[in-house]
C-alpha cells in the first residue's frame, strides 16, 4: 500500500473514470471494506440512496453478532441521534431498557465518610445504549433486505463474505467508482497516513477493560450516589488510578443489562489488574473488586451482577492509541481509497464519541456524495478530502478535543478542576459537564475557570432542582 505526501495529488486511471460519470449512467458503485458500525451504516445509506453498493466482510453475519465482542459501547447521547435517524429508523426509541438521562457522579475521597464525593447531573438529552453488535446487525439486515440478502438489489449492491487483503484491496478499488475502508483502527488502515498535527498523543493513554453484566434492572439507582428523582441514571466514577463508567445497556440478544467500562493509568496497580482479565467472570471480578477498592458507595450494587452466560464475548480488554489519519490514500495500484469510521479517527472511548462520530461521517457522506452527483462534480480526492474536513471542523475537532478533557490532558487541568470542583454544590456545573458528551464543540476554546463560568451559564436554566 502506498500513501502520497498529500491528500490532493490523484493522477491515476482510476479518477480519470470517476470524473467522466454521469448522473445518467447506471448507479455508480461503491465498495465498502469492514462490517462494523460505520460499514454497515454506510452500506445502508448509499444503497437506500440508489448506488450499487458491494459490502466486504471477513465474517458471516451471525458471527458478526455473536462470535466477537463489542468493539465500543455505541452509546449515542443527544444531538448524535439525529444523524443515526439519516441512517436507520430508531428501534429502540420505546425501549426504556435502552435509554438513560442522568449521572450520579463520584470522586474517590479516602477522606469522606463513604469514601466517595458525589454529586447527580440531570443531562439535557436522552443517552440511548445498544450493544454495537445489535446495531451494525440492524443495519446489516436492513440493508440484506434491500439487496435480497447477498444475490444484489436491482441496482446490484451484495454482502460478500471473504477476507480482503491489500492486493485485493487494489483490485476492487480498481472495480469501483468509490472504495470506503472501515476496518477500525488496524490492518486496512495503513493504507492512509496520520496526521500528526490532529493526533494528540503517540500512544495509548490508558488501558481499557469492559464487561457487560445482568442481575440489576435497568432502572436501577445506586444507593450510594446521590440520584437525579424518576431519572435512569449510569455512574461515572474517577479515582487516582483511573476512571469507571457504568451505564445500562441494551445487550444483543434483548437482555437488560449493565455495562462496565473502565480505564486505568499506565503505571498503575490498577492497569496491572486490567492485564490479568481472561474472560468476563474474571473481567467482572477485577471491576467489581476495584469498586470495593476505592469506590465503596456503590460496591454492593455492582456485587450483584452476574457475567452472561450464553455470550462468552462480553467482554473485551486492551488499549487505544487516538489517531486522526488522512482522509484518503492510494492502493499499490494507484486507485483511490477513503477512511471511514474509526479508521478515519480513532479517539479513546472515554468520552463516547466514537460511535457518534461514524454516524455524523456517515450522514454527510451520503449527502457530499449525492450532491456531487446531482452537478456532475467527480467523486475524486479532492471532494472526499473536503467531505472529510467539513466532518473535521463540525465534530471530528470537537470530540477529540472532550476526549483529551476527561483523559486529564493537562491543556485542561484548570478545566476540569473547576468542574468537579463546583458541580458538587451547583448543579448547572455538573449539567454543563455532561452536556459536552452531546454538544463537545466548547472544550475546543475552554481552557480556564472563567471559560467553564460562561458555558455553565449558559445551561443554568435547563437546570432543575
Amino acid at each position: 500500500m502506498s500513501t502520497p505526501s498529500t491528500p490532493h495529488t490523484p493522477d491515476n486511471q482510476n479518477d480519470t473514470r470517476q470524473s467522466q460519470h454521469t448522473p445518467t449512467d447506471a448507479p455508480r458503485s461503491i465498495a465498502i471494506i469492514g462490517a462494523g458500525l460505520a460499514g454497515t451504516g454506510a452500506a445502508l445509506a448509499l444503497a437506500r440512496a440508489g448506488y450499487r453498493v458491494d459490502l466486504y466482510s471477513d465474517r458471516t453475519r451471525d458471527a458478526l453478532r455473536d462470535e466477537v465482542p463489542a468493539t465500543g459501547t455505541a452509546i449515542l447521547f443527544g444531538a448524535s441521534r439525529t444523524a443515526d435517524a439519516q441512517i436507520i429508523d430508531d428501534l429502540y426509541a420505546d425501549n426504556p431498557a435502552a435509554h438513560f438521562a442522568a449521572s450520579a457522579a463520584g470522586l474517590a475521597n479516602p477522606d469522606n465518610p463513604s469514601g466517595v464525593d458525589s454529586f447527580p447531573a440531570r443531562y439535557t438529552y436522552e443517552a440511548q445504549s445498544v450493544d454495537a453488535r445489535l446495531r451494525a446487525d440492524d443495519r446489516l439486515a436492513a440493508f440484506l433486505d434491500l439487496t435480497g440478502d447477498t444475490a444484489g438489489d436491482a441496482t446490484g449492491s451484495a454482502f460478500h463474505v471473504t477476507r480482503v487483503t491489500p492486493p485485493d484491496l487494489d483490485r476492487i478499488a480498481a472495480d469501483h467508482d468509490l472504495t470506503l475502508v472501515a476496518t477500525g483502527k488496524g490492518g486496512l488502515a495503513d493504507a492512509f497516513t496520520t496526521d500528526h498535527e490532529r493526533t494528540p498523543y503517540p500512544g495509548p493513554q490508558r488501558r481499557v477493560l469492559t464487561v457487560t453484566a445482568t442481575g440489576l434492572p435497568s432502572d436501577h439507582l445506586f444507593s450510594g450516589r446521590a440520584e437525579v428523582p424518576g431519572v435512569n441514571n449510569a455512574l461515572l466514577s474517577l479515582h487516582e488510578e483511573g476512571e469507571v463508567f457504568v451505564g445500562p445497556y441494551l445487550h444483543k440478544d434483548g437482555l437488560d443489562a449493565w455495562v462496565i467500562l473502565a480505564w486505568a493509568r499506565p503505571g498503575t496497580a490498577t492497569e496491572q489488574a486490567f492485564s490479568e482479565a481472561t474472560d468476563a467472570e474474571s473481567s467482572l471480578r477485577i471491576l467489581q473488586d476495584l469498586h470495593r477498592r476505592v469506590l465503596p458507595d456503590v460496591a454492593d450494587d455492582l456485587d450483584q451482577l452476574r457475567p452472561i452466560e450464553a455470550d462468552p464475548h462480553s467482554w473485551l480488554a486492551g488499549a487505544v492509541t487516538p489517531r486522526v489519519r488522512r482522509p484518503v490514500g492510494y492502493t499499490d495500484g494507484g486507485s483511490l481509497v477513503a477512511a471511514l469510521g474509526d479508521t478515519a479517527i480513532a479517539v479513546d472511548p472515554i468520552a463516547g464519541q466514537g460511535a457518534q462520530l461514524g454516524d455524523f461521517q456517515v450522514a454527510a457522506l451520503v449527502e457530499g456524495l449525492t450532491a456531487a452527483e446531482t452537478s456532475g462534480q467527480p467523486w475524486d480526492a479532492d471532494l472526499l478530502t473536503d467531505l472529510f474536513e467539513a466532518h473535521w471542523d463540525n465534530h471530528g475537532a470537537a470530540g477529540v478535543a472532550v476526549t483529551s478533557l476527561f483523559l486529564g490532558d493537562p491543556l485542561y487541568a484548570e478545566v476540569a478542576g473547576a468542574f468537579f470542583g463546583s458541580a458538587g454544590a451547583d448543579p448547572a456545573y455538573a449539567t454543563a459537564l455532561f452536556s459536552l458528551f452531546s454538544e463537545p464543540a466548547p472544550a475546543l476554546t475552554l481552557r480556564t475557570a472563567e471559560d467553564v463560568a460562561g458555558l455553565v451559564a449558559s445551561f443554568s436554566q435547563k437546570v432543575t432542582a
